[in-house]
């Protein structure tokens, strides 16, 4: 599994005249999934006549369902050549392969499909194969049989909903036939203490079917034994959690004002004084009285707090102006203040601790149960029957 990892865009070349040696070769990497990637290439060189190479056949297995060659090279002559072959997917193994080069030591490299050595063999099948496919039912896509005078007993099994669709639309897009076929004990399929499979993924990873549609949910214990195609939906989950009780909150005086509101506020307060302080400056002294500044600066802090100002004497009109705004902005903030509380007040405060992915993600008191033996789950549960099959997400609190 590390291996076909880190083995993307790799060419693997093998060169040998030793059929055990392919044979052995050729099982031990399909097992192993190393050339499972259609990126990872293979390219094996022997010279070991055609014939002898039909019978084995984990190398035709490896040949024909990877992105592989063979390389045939004959020297019996004066003339050195070279084949380059290919086997089809889902033929058998005596088929004769599909010569895709021919190199030569006088006429060099000529290929027979240019522009590519490796072909696109698996985007559409040339000779029409006829392939098993495996599917379950959903609350979405139901098993019927419809009648079929071809089949034994005059039934075939289909699928309603979206799984036929995409059957349908594989084997006219591809160029194959198929039957589907479903598992005995009718699972999705989970991983049993003795290595082998149940369900569905039991007949993939026996080699009972070629596919299955699913819809399989990606998981780090199928895809060491089986492989994901490109994903064809993608569905999202909502996360359910009770609220809380509703309950006076004793510290609500404190929401209808934020931190920054009161920044503000205080900075608001410091900047009226300020401008009251400058404006006397820019006046002769004789005309301020004694101690005004003093007093208009006090006004403002008791405006602030709702209480009664001092009279003021100055005979200008800008303290009057300075004071008369900073009041209208003290009614406007205590009124809305006023209104808020009495909401908080009448209205309990609801606990809602879960804001955000994160708050589910770092409580450690919340519990994931994934039911297996579903298109979810593959981990099976201590005294859970092979057969049991259900599909739901529970999140426990």
């Amino acid at each position: 599994m590390r291996l076909r990892v880190v083995s993307w865009w790799v060419t693997v070349v093998v060169v040998s005249e030793d059929p055990t040696f392919l044979s052995i070769f050729a099982e031990s990497s399909f097992k192993s999934h190393l050339l499972s990637v259609h990126t990872t290439r293979l390219l094996a060189f022997t010279r070991l006549p055609l014939h002898r190479l039909h019978i084995l056949h984990h190398l035709h297995k490896t040949l024909s369902r990877t992105n592989a060659l063979l390389a045939v090279v004959d020297d019996a002559s004066s003339v050195l050549r070279t084949r380059v072959l290919s086997w089809l997917p889902l033929t058998e193994p005596e088929t004769r392969p599909l010569q895709l080069a021919l190199w030569t030591t006088d006429q060099n490299l000529s290929l027979v499909y240019p522009p590519n050595l490796f072909p696109k063999k698996f985007s559409r099948f040339p000779h029409r194969p006829h392939v098993m496919v495996t599917a379950e039912e959903l609350p979405s896509q139901s098993a019927v049989m419809v009648d079929d005078p071809t089949k034994p007993g005059g039934k075939r099994l289909t699928f309603t909903g979206g799984v036929d669709d995409l059957g349908e639309m594989l084997s006219t897009v591809m160029n194959f036939t198929y039957t589907y076929v479903r598992p005995p004990d009718k699972s999705w399929g989970l991983l049993r203490s003795d290595g082998t499979w149940s369900g569905m993924l039991g007949l993939i990873t026996r080699e009972e079917v070629e596919f299955s549609p699913g819809p399989f949910f990606l998981d780090h214990t199928r895809s060491q034994w089986m492989e994901y195609s490109a994903y064809m939906l993608m569905s999202g989950y909502h996360v359910l959690a009770a609220r809380g009780h509703p309950k006076p909150d004793p510290w609500c005086f404190l929401v209808p004002l934020a931190p920054v509101v009161w920044a503000t506020l205080l900075i608001a307060l410091l900047a009226v004084c300020s401008v009251m302080l400058l404006l006397p400056s820019c006046f002769p002294a004789h005309t301020q009285e004694p101690g005004s500044i003093d007093a208009n600066t006090f006004n403002c802090v008791r405006i602030l707090l709702q209480e009664d100002i001092k009279s003021t004497k100055s005979r200008w009109w800008w303290d009057r102006v300075m004071l008369g705004v900073w009041m209208l902005m003290m009614v406007v903030l205590t009124q809305s203040y006023v209104g808020n509380l009495m909401s908080l007040l009448a209205v309990r405060y609801i606990d809602e601790p879960y804001q955000r992915l994160d708050d589910v993600l770092n409580n450690s008191d919340v519990r994931i149960i994934i039911v297996p033996n579903d298109q979810v789950g593959s981990t099976p549960r201590a005294g859970e029957p092979d057969g049991h099959r259900t599909s739901s997400l529970q999140i426990v609190h």
